[in-house]
């Protein structure tokens, strides 16, 4: 049987996952390249269509999938179906839900799922999907829901990535948010190791995750290197004897 294929066409990041056991990846690569660009339509369909052959080389027929930036690009989303037959158009709900179901088959206590993405923010709980216009590539002020009750809240998305990864911890506060957003404007030369886009977009990112969590006064939260990408993975395994 071909391993699973997906390619996940994000606002600002497209990454392809290759894998027959979720944990175990054949291939995982990602490309930072944003669709709010006007140029960045031929280099994502250059990488689109490598990646494809890529995928093809190991037998598996891509799934395909877009965020926020393509609800709102119909011509370069009827590209990409060119380049991909198996296309999925998502909706910011869709796209939570799948982003949900990935983190909570990690972490079953997970009680919130918040993705800062380049083009939107989705906020998920178990009952419903919040889907806002507003992301790291293009900030905004929001009224963002107050959600009662939740004690496990988790952000995913590159911006929360980068914090865990920078300081050096999956479980983090409001603090290190803070800590992070002056390091950001006081010491510049500290973040020269990211992708320029990733530096660009982080401090917008950064001030998304702080509304946030000021608004529902949460002093500590939980970050997961699982999302979008990895739900689409478990949504086309379905039916298949696959491991997670």
């Amino acid at each position: 049987m071909p391993p699973v294929a997906i390619v996940k066409v994000g606002s600002t990041s497209t990454t392809l996952l290759i894998a027959d056991q979720l944990a175990h990846p054949h291939v995982r690569q990602q490309q930072l390249i944003n669709l709010y660009d006007p140029e960045a339509e031929e280099i994502l369909l250059n990488v689109a269509r490598q990646w494809r052959g890529l995928a093809e080389a190991r037998g598996a027929a891509p799934l395909a999938a877009g965020g926020e930036a393509l609800r709102q690009n119909s011509g370069l989303e009827h590209a990409l179906r060119q380049v991909f037959s198996s296309w999925w158009h998502l909706s910011g709900s869709q796209e939570g839900r799948l982003a949900w179901m990935a983190v909570k088959a990690a972490d079953s206590g997970v009680d919130a799922v918040i993705d800062i993405g380049g083009g939107s923010t989705e906020i998920i709980t178990q009952d419903r999907v919040w889907s806002v216009p507003f992301g790291a590539a293009r900030g905004g002020d929001a009224d963002w829901p107050r959600l009662d009750h939740v004690h496990h809240p988790v952000f995913i998305g590159g911006t929360a990535l980068a914090l865990a990864r920078i300081r050096g911890a999956w479980r983090l506060t409001g603090d290190d948010v803070a800590a992070m957003r002056e390091s950001l404007i006081r010491h510049p030369e500290m973040f020269q190791h990211l992708d320029p886009l990733r530096r660009q977009i982080l401090p917008t990112g950064l001030a998304l995750m702080d509304a946030i969590l000021l608004r529902n006064q949460w002093s500590a939260f939980g970050v997961s290197d699982r999302g979008l990408t990895e739900g689409l993975w478990l949504a086309a395994s379905l039916g298949r004897a696959v491991r997670l």
